[in-house]
Parts: C-alpha cells; structure tokens; sequence
C-alpha cells in the first residue's frame, strides 16, 4: 500500500469523510483515498492532467482544476485536507493563503495532513540534475514546525518514513520527473548524461528495476 496511506489511515479514520486532496496531480492517491471509503476532491493546477483523468474515476471520487491558495471549496465542507509531496511546490509568499484556505474549508475540529519529502535521500540527489528543491523544501518543513504558534492548527501527530520509487529504466524515471513538473524538460538535454550516470551509481537493485528512497516528514493537525 501507499506508504502515505499507510501512515495516515493509522491516525485517521477515512471511511464516510469528506477528503480534500491538494495537488492531486494525476489523481492516483485520490482514487486509493476512495478506495478507503472516503469522499475525495482532488485539486490540480494543471488543466491537461485534469482532463485526462476526469471521466474515468469511481463515483466518490472528483478531480478539479484549482489552487491551494484559491480553492474552489465551500466554507467548513471537508474533514480533512491532504497535501501529499505538494505544499513545498506552493510559492513560499502564498503559504499563509494556502493554510488559511485549508482552514477555511475544514469543518469544526478537521484535519490537516501535510507531508514533504525531505532534502536527503538518493530520490532528492538524482532529482537534483534538473531542479535543486533544497531550498523551498526546508522552507516548507520550517512553516510545518511553527504552525501551531501562529494559528489554530494543533500539532496531533510528526514522523518521518521513506518512500521507495521504481523505475524499469532511466527513461522511466525522466517521465515522472518531468510529469510532476514540466518545466523540469527545457533543463534536461543539458544533464541527461550526468543525471544518467547518477541514477544508475544510486539506484537499488532490485528485480530488474531501479528503487530509490525518498525520506519525508509527515504532519498531522487538527483544527481547534
């Protein structure tokens, strides 16, 4: 399963709730939310990825084009809001509007679960070649830590786990890459032999496939 998942359905009841999902990219975590028996709204900023998912999700699953800073949610409808590996792609001066947008769709005593990867990790050092995300990361992991001093979120649960991504081959893990962002292929041509070589030095082994780990920091709030 979705380590993500995972992690959150032990602190969090899902069935029957009413989740939001920010960044939902291409709806993929959305659809195993529903699985679990939630409601889920995804909300992607990219309209191409929109479109193409939309007419193929389960009943109880919805992805919609929006912003984390502008979200296209009524007042006090969700019981949770998931940023799963996206609040560190919101711009670092629309940070408090995301969070007051999350607070603002949650119902009395929803739930908000943030998790960014963290700067280490052989996932972050191949990822590198392309887009050096040091920078807002720490950003991010840094709001996360002083949320509960500035507003009504209270810290209910923080770990760290890894991730482990994938690939069949070096082009596989290009795709990805640049589908998460596609700005990520004006830089490539420039990197490729270099980015190559680091995927295959880092890389895990295993069944044919190349693995890598992605450590993260997962926060769980609740609204008072």
């Amino acid at each position: 399963m979705n380590p993500h998942l995972m992690h959150l359905r032990s602190i969090c009841d899902l069935p029957g709730k009413n989740i939001l999902d920010i960044g939902a990219g291409n709806g993929a975590t959305a659809v195993e939310l529903g699985k679990e028996g939630a409601l889920v709204t995804g909300i992607e900023i990219d309209e191409a990825k929109v479109l193409a998912v939309q007419k193929n999700l389960p009943f109880n699953v919805n992805l919609i084009l929006g912003k984390a800073e502008n979200l296209p949610i009524g007042d006090g409808t969700q019981d949770v809001v998931c940023f799963f590996f996206s609040f560190h792609h919101v711009p670092i001066d629309l940070h408090d509007l995301a969070i007051g947008e999350a607070s603002r769709v949650l119902k009395p005593d929803g739930r908000l679960h943030v998790v960014d990867p963290l700067i280490d990790g052989t996932m972050s050092e191949v990822l590198k070649f392309v887009e050096d995300e040091t920078h807002v990361r720490t950003v991010s992991h840094a709001r996360m830590n002083s949320l509960t001093s500035e507003t009504r979120f209270t810290l209910v649960n923080s770990v760290e786990y890894n991730v482990e991504r994938s690939f069949k081959d070096f082009n596989e893990f290009v795709q990805h890459v640049v589908a998460v962002d596609a700005a990520r292929a004006a830089i490539l041509p420039s990197v490729r032999t270099e980015m190559k070589a680091a995927f295959l030095e880092l890389s895990m082994k295993n069944n044919d496939r190349y693995s890598f780990l992605q450590p993260c920091r997962a926060y769980h709030f609740e609204l008072a």
